[in-house]
């Protein structure tokens, strides 16, 4: 039975570098005092994201709740304990390389800042569709997959956030 794991885990291995999951990309180095991928790390690695951090045995996920925005359907008040969040699923690859899976939940008139901004760091944009119907403002969902530096794909993130933080900034009072 080991063997049989093994086996598999070899031949995984050897299919994600003939399928170009080489470790063209540096690996990203941790600090001396906590190991690479503890649940130390990625928190220290994704806190500027501002989000709920859970750490599983293999991936870190960081949920960004859409608190600054005001829901309203035919069903009335949304709150954004009801799933009104942002969500991006961090994981390493065999190869070394940080993945990271993401769904950012964006107002439709956020949704083209949010777009150039992960298509800038090299995300690849797989769906954005509506989340709910008749709601103000409307929203929709951009599905999206990363690999990289674990520096520059929070950095991304992080813009990203700012975008939508952009439109709900509120004016000074005088």
């Amino acid at each position: 039975m080991r063997k049989m794991i093994r086996l598999r885990r070899v031949m995984f291995s050897v299919a994600l570098l003939i399928g170009g999951c080489a470790a063209d990309v540096p690996a990203t180095q941790p600090s001396t005092a906590m190991s690479v991928d503890s649940p130390d790390w990625w928190r220290m690695l994704t806190a500027s994201l501002h989000g709920q951090q859970i750490a599983s045995e293999d991936s870190f996920a960081v949920i960004v709740p859409r608190t600054d925005i005001d829901l309203e359907s035919e069903m009335g008040q949304i709150p954004a304990s009801a799933g009104i969040a942002s969500r991006f699923y961090f994981f390493r690859c065999p190869c070394g390389k940080v993945k990271l899976l993401g769904d950012f939940l964006a107002c439709d008139y956020e949704a083209d800042n949010v777009l150039d901004v992960l298509r800038s760091g090299k995300f690849t944009v797989v769906s954005m569709s509506p989340i709910l119907v008749n709601t103000r403002p409307s929203m929709v969902s951009i599905r999206f997959q990363a690999e990289g530096e674990g520096e520059d794909l929070v950095r991304t993130l992080r813009k990203a956030l700012d975008e939508v933080a952009r439109h709900h900034a509120t004016e000074p009072d005088n």
